[in-house]
């Protein structure tokens, strides 16, 4: 006789399943605790820089993280000019920073899919597009000058990838965003194709095409690099990091992106992109400035990527493993989009995202930080303090981390998780934490103060007989130094912080410096005495008009120019076409704004133009 069956019996077996399917998930997440707790209290303890190689980066992860990298970037790398591709060209990460700041929304505000809200899967080449008004979270600007509006450049055909068009790339590249450079670059190419048309190019030809990408010494640099190419190479490009870095203005960084970009060199190429990648990769507490990294074992690390292979293949030969120059351009491309500062490390787009340690160790802190469990937490944190407050001098410790970088970042790490629960408390704590752990490291560098200068500044114009276009007194400057030989208006320094007796401007390096109100009588009598020096006496102590209103301010990389303007007009027709020397060496001269433009004037001089025409 058959048993029958009852409407209790299966739910009682459904829910007995139901039981079995939470129990074993709590285990799982109980073991997965357990590792990633092991992992950090190794992290805080270890004393040696091999130990991120030997548990971040191993020949078998690093020929991994190679693969991913290459695929991704062959589907979906930047179309520019300079790799031989054809237009429309937009080397912007506009469209990045709010994809980024989206996804990490979104990410703790939701709890769909188990949490794994990882970002809204767009393509990476939608990061390049917007509008070039939009602020830039992420982008390496020339401080030197101002923002401009760039717009997307098309060309119907492709260029030559040449190791020429490399060089002249990553020079304008240094310092300057992508999207700035590309039209800067075509220009470039289109009036010196060769390295022999460069070399044979005057300084003022040189310095017109180069205006308004600032850091004039590259150019100047450059042209000389040219001349030594024609005289000891032909004009071929050397093939070679060693012989790359006789050249002026190429060091390892540019030589090694030339021979594995342009010759296919089997050579890691390092940059701020690239040790913000690798900290991350590898748990590195250490801002990406520091010399250690940038300089010599951020090398090393960047090496076993670029020379990764599966120690089971029978030949060298795979296409997946790319090109060296591949590979260097995806982790340079990889660091200025989804590991940007900005980047989560959770977007699933991410070739990398299963390879941070930076997510890996921030959720371990995050289940220390939030954790009941009163034992685990005390272990850890005593650790971090012990190891944040040892006076042991005999200690050995990673050339890699910062001093306490390990500690510091700890508690960067939990604060930050603490802060974010606290304004979205429905979030996953596993997915908070790990957007927090990528987000601190690697740590932030230091920061040091512009120095600070206050300059006065003589506008004056004249004209020439039979015509009505002003002519504008302009100063060469030095050879050397800041802005060398360029043309600018004749101007004095009155105040310098570097030269301050003010002991507090000297000692609160990291502090705003305080620009003190310099007398205008003393501007005026400083300019006045300039002037004499390249004018008649008569002419230099005419009454010149003071902009009061505000000063023009005026910011480089490590200075900040506040200039004080004084403008006169002279009825005389005196502003003869031509130049003369002055006692210290240097030309003056009257120039027209089209003269300007053939010499190549810097933006610094485009703004102090602009504020008197408007007078």
């Amino acid at each position: 006789m058959a048993t029958s069956v009852t409407a209790e019996e299966p739910r009682k077996r459904t829910c007995k399943s139901n039981n079995t399917n939470s129990s074993s998930r709590a285990e799982k997440k109980r073991k997965s605790a357990n590792s990633d707790i092991e992992l950090l209290q190794n992290w805080i303890e270890h004393d040696n820089h091999a130990y991120h190689v030997d548990t971040f980066l191993t020949s078998a992860k690093a020929y991994q993280i190679r693969i991913r990298l290459v695929c991704w970037y062959r589907a979906n790398r930047r179309q520019l000019p300079w790799r031989g591709d054809p237009g429309p060209y937009d080397g912007s990460t506009v469209g990045y920073a709010a994809s980024a700041s989206s996804a990490k929304t979104s990410s703790i505000g939701k709890k769909k899919n188990g949490g794994k809200n990882y970002g809204n899967g767009k393509d990476i080449r939608s990061f390049f597009g917007g509008s070039s008004k939009a602020k830039r979270e992420e982008t390496i600007n020339d401080p030197e000058e101002e923002k401009k509006e760039e717009s997307d450049v098309t060309e119907s055909t492709s260029r030559e990838l040449t190791a020429y068009g490399v060089w002249v790339s990553e020079i304008m590249l240094q310092q300057t965003r992508v999207e700035a450079v590309i039209k800067y670059w075509i220009k470039w190419m289109d009036s010196f194709p060769t390295v022999h048309s460069l070399a044979n190019a005057t300084p003022e030809e040189v310095n017109a095409h180069w205006a308004g990408l600032g850091f004039y010494r590259r150019a100047r640099l450059l042209h000389a690099g040219a001349k030594r190419v024609v005289d000891e190479h032909g004009g071929i490009v050397p093939n070679t990091v060693d012989e790359l870095m006789k050249i002026e203005g190429i060091g390892r960084y540019t030589a090694s992106a030339i021979a594995s970009i342009a010759y296919g060199v089997e050579v890691p190429v390092v940059d701020g992109n690239v040790c913000r990648v690798l900290s991350r990769l590898t748990g590195i507490a250490n801002h990406i400035k520091a010399p250690v990294m940038k300089d010599e074992i951020g090398w090393i690390l960047a090496e076993k990527v670029v020379k990764a292979r599966s120690s089971s293949a029978s030949t060298n030969i795979d296409d997946k493993l790319g090109t060296p120059g591949e590979v260097n351009q995806a982790l340079m491309e990889l660091g200025a989009t989804y590991c940007s500062p900005a980047g989560s490390g959770i977007d699933t787009n991410d070739p990398l995202v299963d390879f941070y340690a930076s997510t890996k160790l921030g959720r371990a802190i995050g289940y220390v930080t939030m954790c009941d469990e009163g034992a685990t937490k005390d272990r850890i944190e005593d650790l971090v303090a012990k190891c944040a407050f040892s006076t042991d001098k005999n200690k050995s410790r990673c050339r890699l981390c910062e001093l306490n970088g390990a500690s510091n970042a700890f508690y960067s790490i939990s604060d930050r998780i603490t802060a974010d629960l606290s304004t979205s408390p429905s979030a996953r704590l596993e997915t908070v934490s790990a957007i927090a752990g990528h987000a601190c490291l690697p740590i932030p560098p230091p920061k040091k103060a512009k120095r600070e200068e206050v300059l006065a500044v003589a506008v004056i114009s004249s004209r020439v007989a039979d015509d009505d276009r002003p002519r504008w007194l302009m100063v060469k400057r030095p050879s050397e130094g800041l802005l060398a030989g360029q043309w600018e208006f004749p101007n004095v320094e009155v105040w310098n912080s570097a030269k301050a007796d003010d002991k507090k401007v000297k000692t609160e390096k990291s502090k705003t410096i305080e620009v003190p109100l310099i007398d205008p009588l003393l501007r005026s009598k400083a300019l006045t005495s300039f002037i004499g020096d390249i004018l008649d006496e008569s002419i230099a102590k005419q009454k010149r008009k003071q902009i009061k209103d505000a000063p023009i301010t005026h910011i480089f990389s490590h200075v900040c120019h506040t200039m004080w303007l004084e403008y006169n007009h002279l009825d005389e027709d005196i502003a003869v076409s031509r130049r003369w020397k002055l006692e210290d060496g240097r030309e003056a001269g009257w120039m027209s704004e089209d003269d300007m433009k053939d010499v190549g004037i810097t933006s610094g001089v485009h703004k102090i133009l602009a504020k008197v025409k408007i007078m």
